[in-house]
């Protein structure tokens, strides 16, 4: 039996970014951020082994069966000449 899947994180600046289930020591803490390199304060086991959504959602609303959370924007900070995002600051989930 196989698990496909990525964990969501988040460092205390509220930088996200995602890793693979297969690239990850499997330890939170070994997890750094891309953008400032402090090590992620929280994490969410997104689970997509069976699939990312229910096949008997309707055309108007998907229902999610792999545990994606989406999280609250804070704050974007983008380019002043293209409209491009440079950095996102997300608000950080409490516990689960």
């Amino acid at each position: 039996m196989s698990y496909e899947g990525y964990s969501q994180l988040l460092c205390k600046d509220g930088h996200y970014w995602e890793v693979d289930c297969n690239c990850t020591s499997g330890k939170l803490e070994d997890e750094t951020c891309p953008v400032c390199s402090n090590p992620a304060i929280w994490e969410n086991m997104v689970d997509i082994t069976n699939g990312s959504f229910d096949p008997y959602w309707s055309m108007e609303e998907k229902n999610r069966i792999d545990g994606y959370i989406e999280l609250e924007i804070l704050k974007e900070e983008k380019c002043d000449k293209c409209g491009s995002i440079l950095v996102r600051i997300y608000k950080i989930p409490k516990k689960k």
